[in-house]
């Protein structure tokens, strides 16, 4: 039984970046603001969970209990 070939992923083609720096104040300002943002969006970092599916406990907490 010959098994079924599939056809290669399909991958998006290379672009090439090209960095400048910013010198427009308030162009810098708007990125600094749209990065502060991103960081304070809620669900940003997940919490870690143990195998039993509840909050596993931080190290500075476990270190506190003893």
């Amino acid at each position: 039984m010959s098994k079924k070939a599939y056809p290669p992923p399909r991958i998006a083609p290379l672009q090439r970046v090209v960095a400048e720096p910013i010198t427009d104040p308030s162009e810098q300002a708007i990125l600094d603001k749209f990065r502060k943002r991103e960081k304070r969006k809620p669900g940003g970092q997940k919490t870690k969970m143990n195998r039993n599916g509840a909050r596993a406990a931080s190290s500075s907490a476990a270190k506190r209990r003893g």
